[in-house]
């Protein structure tokens, strides 16, 4: 994807988390789903990119919510 950066690869339930999150701070991210259409296949990993002129603002929010991801597994 042109001027996006991936910031995570995760499970669907840890993406969509992370995307509300980026949301509610007005970043906009783009979530690439493992999902293959048409069945209930997933590949477990969707991934969320950021446009590159938000990632500085956008990083700070991924490392606090990796930070609690990981405190609470």
């Amino acid at each position: 994807m042109k001027d996006h950066t991936l910031v995570l690869s995760e499970s669907k339930i840890i993406i969509s988390g992370l995307s509300l999150v980026l949301k509610q701070n007005s970043i906009i991210p783009v979530v690439k789903s493992g999902t293959i259409p048409g069945y209930e296949l997933t590949l477990d990993m969707d991934e969320i990119y950021v446009d590159d002129k938000d990632l500085e603002k956008a990083k700070k929010h991924i490392e606090k919510y990796i930070k609690q991801i990981n405190k609470n597994r």
